[in-house]
């Protein structure tokens, strides 16, 4: 038998030889998780970081390492957060420090804003301002 899932999620059981329609059986939006979370750990145990697994699944990395952890993958503690290894740390200092913003870094890079900040304070680089876009104008 081969399957065919329907663009609306929909599961269709068939046969390879005839291609004739065997079953018809709805996919459950609890099957469809089920099957992602199954994938998600088969991914994590063939090597892939969770930051790729996230981003192809289209969740945060904190749920995905939850999801993750609760089918038994060893991931750091919570508290810690994950530990960015793929970040090349040189280039968005240098990206920066060349004038482009946090913002497009974190884009380019596949991060988030805080991320590159956080990045760039420890590595104790100088913080541009907003060039006044956040600040009132005082009025007397």
């Amino acid at each position: 038998m081969g399957v065919w899932i329907r663009h609306d999620g929909s599961e269709v059981l068939t046969d390879p030889e005839t291609g004739d329609i065997i079953d018809e059986t709805p996919a459950t939006p609890t099957a469809c998780r089920a099957a992602r979370n199954i994938a998600m750990m088969e991914a994590w145990r063939a090597g892939e970081s969770l930051t790729e697994i996230a981003q192809r699944a289209g969740l945060s990395l904190s749920w995905t390492g939850r999801l993750l952890r609760q089918l038994g993958a060893e991931l750091p503690d919570q508290r810690q957060g994950v530990k960015r290894k793929d970040l090349d740390e040189a280039a968005i200092i240098r990206e920066y420090q060349d004038g482009a913003s946090m913002l497009a870094l974190a884009d380019r890079h596949h991060a988030t804003y805080w991320s590159v900040r956080r990045l760039l304070q420890k590595r104790g680089v100088q913080i541009r301002s907003h060039c006044g876009q956040n600040v009132r104008k005082r009025t007397r």
